[in-house]
């Protein structure tokens, strides 16, 4: 009997062993990631207000950030890949903001950096983390 417990043991242990090995080796099929950062420039000076986005032409796939003070955005995870980039404004004011006297404040960025297909701003994002300066024109 001792024989056979052996054998029950060794072949649970191997089923255990690749059924292990086959969820390691599966992943969670997701396609890679990778975070994204960097600084935009403006005539080589930070552009303090804006938003930049990524957007994948190919699959659709897109990601953004807000400008800081300093100029840098972070994207913490987007999809690998090859990526068009735009630069658009910040958002006017509200509505009521409007009707209690704010003022429209114009925006420095060129109008061809707010259209992914005139911008010819591009990144490629890779596993792992990245770096993607713009310095506009």
């Amino acid at each position: 009997m001792s024989n056979m417990t052996s054998i029950l043991r060794s072949v649970l242990v191997a089923g255990w062993a690749v059924c292990v090995g086959w969820c390691i080796g599966c992943g969670s099929g997701e396609p890679p990631a990778g975070g994204v950062a960097g600084k935009v420039t403006f005539q080589g000076q930070p552009l303090i207000a804006g938003t930049v986005t990524f957007l994948n032409a190919e699959t659709g796939i897109g990601a953004s950030s807000e400008l800081d003070s300093s100029g840098s955005y972070r994207i913490d995870s987007v999809r690998a890949g090859e990526y068009q980039v735009t630069i658009q404004p910040p958002p006017g004011p509200s509505p009521e903001a409007m009707a209690e006297g704010a003022k429209v404040e114009s925006s420095p960025i060129p109008d061809k950096y707010k259209d992914p297909q005139a911008s010819g701003l591009t990144a490629a994002v890779n596993e792992g983390e990245n770096t993607a300066n713009f310095d506009l024109k």
